[in-house]
């Protein structure tokens, strides 16, 4: 009878078994991403070599943004914004310039139907410092503009002026050839986005919003063109950001009885403080798969190998095994959760004596899925000690909205992007950074962050680093996809019936 029990229960969990792995492979095998077949669209007309000694003479402007000392480089700005207006004469006779905040320039490209929502494309000038002591690590000189081996070198090269003066060359290419928008579009140029954006991107969201202005859409820097971004995938992935981290940072503080380091109690300031931030870091903010970061992964999986792609298929039975794997790298654990960062701490002022104070300020970038109430309680209960007072600092900000990828602005920027770049998929993903677009947020609810730059694994370190440079046949290509991206989203048609990727996941 015993036998026969056992046998039984034994008969049924082999079949459980079965059931499971048969639905484990079916979903595995279903999972599948079609590019639709869009016709390459080319531009063999546009003067590059023109456009590239443009950008390089802009990168030779050092338009530099510093929290301590704005004033020094404040020439330089003036200067840029002259060579601008000298540079793309028709874009100045056709378009409206409004200066904003004196450095700030704004275009409007007057469409022929006021009844359409405007579009906006922005970026900025304004660049980091380089370094001191760094300009010898330099291939080529940080503001030289050197055109050499296929590239355009210094700062600003990827961050953000191909950025910007693919947007004139664009603009200047189609006013060349006649063409009126039926949609009106307006052009930023930001002077101040490296130090928050407050003085130049966020009055022209005061601006927008103060003419009740509408608009649409709104382009900003953000995700590349990726290529090489994980072992086994060779074909490149678009990947357009349609949110944004936000920002809150908090200073912890504790008060306690100093003495001499000879006789010390049980808890001490520095030990307080420090078991705090170790509460903090080893019990992070729940990471989430499911929504953005699996829309992500979704054109990835038919590339990825069999245990990837049967595990990503299979949220359900694996998903907290792909938490805790994404967990341990850093920015795939910054797309799954709310990261915690400790950045300053302050204790002690000699060897052999306890300090009374210590204190430290912890960064935290917040995920689209909480919010500064939700980080504050997460503190307050993991740290869960009278002894240490919590206090905001300023600069907190919310997370963005989250851009819907069923939206007309969406569609349309992914459909260009395979009519620029046949044959690469496309998929939204969670801009890590901060970008300008966070200010207009009351002004728009389709914030696209997207840059066609083409970037492996090795270009990360030349943002804000050294040997910053773009490659100019990509920068040709940045042109191309925004002449058709203009083309696309201002004639006033709808972007239903465009042809697009079709996802089929089980």
């Amino acid at each position: 009878m015993l036998l026969r029990k056992a046998a039984t229960v034994l008969l049924f969990a082999l079949l459980g078994l079965a059931i499971v792995a048969s639905i484990v492979l079916y979903r595995t095998a279903s999972v599948h991403y079609e590019i639709p077949d869009v016709s390459e669209v080319q531009y063999d007309d546009i003067p590059l070599n023109d456009a590239v000694e443009r950008l390089s003479k802009a990168i030779q402007y050092q338009t530099v943004s510093t929290q301590e000392d704005r004033e020094h480089y404040l020439s330089e700005f003036h200067a840029f914004i002259d060579f601008v207006r000298s540079s793309y004469p028709l874009i100045h006779d056709k378009l409206d310039l409004k200066i904003i905040n004196n450095l700030t320039l704004l275009y409007k490209w007057e469409g022929s139907r006021p009844d359409l929502p405007a579009s906006m494309m922005q970026g900025h000038y304004d660049v980091v410092p380089v370094e001191p002591g760094t300009h010898e690590n330099w291939t080529h000189p940080p503001f030289e503009g050197v055109i050499a081996d296929g590239f355009v070198w210094g700062r600003g090269a990827i961050d953000d002026k191909s950025g910007i003066f693919s947007y004139l060359e664009a603009v200047n290419y189609l006013l060349e050839r006649g063409f009126e928008p039926e949609r009106t579009v307006y052009l930023a140029l930001n002077h101040d986005e490296e130090v928050g954006g407050r003085k130049g991107a966020r009055k022209v969201a005061d601006y927008l919003l103060d003419n009740e202005v509408e608009i649409e859409f709104l382009v900003d820097e953000g995700m590349p063109v990726a290529e090489k971004i994980m072992d086994g995938l060779e074909h490149p992935i678009a990947m357009i950001g349609v949110a944004e981290k936000g920002y809150l940072s908090i200073e912890l503080e504790v008060n306690m009885e100093g003495g001499h380091s000879s006789m010390p109690p049980r808890e001490t300031a520095i030990g307080v403080l420090s078991e705090a931030i170790t509460n903090l870091k080893q019990q992070p903010m729940q990471g989430r798969i499911p929504g953005l970061l699996r829309e992500t992964f979704e054109p990835l999986m038919p590339d990825l190998p069999f245990h990837y792609r049967m595990a990503l298929a299979n949220l359900w039975l694996f998903g907290g095994v792909i938490e805790d794997r994404l967990g341990y790298i850093p920015h795939t654990n910054a797309a799954l959760r709310t990261t915690i960062a400790p950045t300053i701490f302050h204790a002690g002022i000699k060897e052999n004596v306890l300090p009374q104070t210590a204190n430290a300020t912890i960064n935290f970038r917040i995920h689209p899925n909480d919010n500064i109430r939700e980080v504050l309680y997460y503190v307050q209960n993991t740290i869960d000690n009278d002894l240490i007072d919590l206090r905001v600092l300023d600069g907190a900000r919310e997370p963005s909205p989250v851009t819907s990828t069923s939206s007309e602005a969406y569609q349309l920027m992914k459909h260009t992007i395979h009519e620029v770049f046949p044959a690469i998929p496309v998929a939204p993903a969670m801009f890590l950074a901060a970008t300008d677009a966070r200010h207009f947020t009351e002004v728009t609810d389709n914030l696209l962050r997207f840059r066609p730059i083409r970037a492996r694994p090795d270009d990360r370190g030349r943002i804000h680093g050294t040997d910053e440079r773009i490659s100019v046949d990509n920068y040709g290509e940045m042109i191309a996809f925004y002449i058709r991206f203009i083309e696309n989203t201002t004639s006033g048609l709808s972007a239903t019936g465009l042809p697009g990727a079709q996802i089929a996941m089980p």
